[in-house]
């Protein structure tokens, strides 16, 4: 953390100079009917407040973020997260642009959830050039390095992705995107065969990440690893294993029609694919708003479509509309009982959201609220699950200096 705040304070002494500046301030409001997003729902209402600070000198930027979110009935999984950078944008020649950046993250935990604890650097490149004046051609790749407080979740990832924009008269857009992605788990944990297969996680014990800390009245299922207690703690007869890797790819294409001048229309699909590996882990979960280093875009594999309508309403107010639904498979992640037998086939989930939105803007500050509503199928009882998420805030910014 030390080195965070020897840039923030690098980053204070740029502050007054004559370049263009900006700073916004972030306060958003949540509450969740399922905060642990599986079958035994849990309400909860989190506060988030964040910081967020970028200065330009010509070509080059700096950026900084502070951001902290408070839970009300799980105050362990209360988050703070530092983050700073610079970036680069070169002009390669009338109709080509360059973007680099680096940045390096770091967040905290309550001791409850502190092998959640990070810190990590970003690399990332992209490439944006006309083809013509109304097709666009993208190019990006992404690098990251994480290191955790529970060592089996450290990783590096890498992605890259290239996509064609073609706009026509019409007011319509089509894009069409392809994607490749390889995250690598330096040191997993595998657990002797005489270890609790359960996940060593006793019915109502606090702080353990296997599930059974929710207040289920004696639920147990697979934890991160199937033999980690939570605390830091590694389980008996656990030794290290080397490193695993997971590849996927996929493709991506969308068309938004433009009805009017006040209304737009967007569709969309996606098909992903596991290339080589599987997830390390025994089992993946999601928590509202909260980063699981095991449930990302590279543990599942499937494919899905959305739509969304927008709409431009009086007083200029955007609203949105919003569906999508995935058909998941994880590869290397079995199924279990509620007892957390293994069911002896691999987890398949279908998930639904819709989501409703409106958005307004006052000039330097803005208003925001959504409501989603979740469906999760799957063939993991723990996990056949549904759930509504209302959010509402309002963000604060200004800008000052040369442009």
């Amino acid at each position: 953390m030390k080195r965070f705040f020897i840039f923030g304070a690098a980053a204070a002494v740029f502050a007054g100079s004559s370049s263009a500046a900006s700073l916004s301030v972030s306060l958003v409001q949540n509450w969740t009917d399922n905060l642990f997003q599986n079958r035994y729902a849990a309400a909860d209402a989190m506060t988030a407040a964040g910081l967020a600070w970028e200065k330009s000198f010509s070509e080059f930027g700096l950026f900084a973020g502070l951001d902290y979110s408070a839970l009300r009935e799980n105050s362990g999984m209360s988050l703070a997260s530092l983050s700073g950078g610079a970036d680069y944008l070169q002009a390669l020649g009338d109709r080509t642009a360059l973007y680099l950046s680096v940045a390096g993250n770091a967040s905290l935990f309550r001791a409850e959830y502190s092998d959640f604890n990070y810190e990590g650097v970003r690399f990332a490149a992209s490439l944006k050039s006309y083809l013509t004046p109304s097709s666009i051609f993208k190019a990006a790749a992404v690098s990251e390095f994480r290191s955790y407080r529970y060592a089996p979740f450290d990783f590096l990832s890498q992605g890259l992705s290239v996509s064609l924009d073609k706009y026509f008269s019409s007011r319509t857009t089509l894009q069409a995107e392809l994607g490749w992605g390889y995250k690598y788990f330096f040191h997993p944990q595998t657990i002797a065969p005489e270890a609790d297969a359960a996940g060593l996680v006793q019915p109502g014990g606090g702080g353990g990440f296997g599930c059974a800390g929710y207040g289920n009245g004696g639920y147990r299922h697979g934890g991160y690893g199937g033999g980690y207690r939570g605390g830091g703690e590694y389980a008996p007869a656990a030794e290290a294993a080397a490193g695993k890797g997971i590849q996927v790819a996929s493709f991506q294409a969308r068309a938004a029609q433009g009805l009017g001048e006040r209304v737009g229309l967007r569709l969309g699909g996606i098909i992903q694919w596991n290339v080589s590996g599987e997830n390390p882990f025994s089992t993946v979960e999601e928590f509202m708003m909260i980063e699981n280093p095991t449930s990302d875009a590279f543990s599942w594999e499937g494919m899905g479509w959305n739509a969304q309508l927008s709409a431009l309403l009086p007083w200029n107010v955007n609203a949105r509309l919003g569906y999508n639904t995935t058909e998941m498979t994880f590869p290397g992640i079995e199924s279990r009982d509620l007892e957390g037998n293994p069911l002896g086939f691999i987890r398949e989930d279908k998930r639904s959201r819709w989501e409703i939105s409106a958005e307004k803007d006052f000039g330097c500050w803005s208003l925001k609220l959504m409501y989603a509503r979740i469906r999760n199928e799957s063939n993991d009882p723990l996990f056949d699950w549904g759930g509504g998420f209302l959010s509402g805030g309002l963000q604060w910014g200004f800008d000052w200096g040369a442009k």
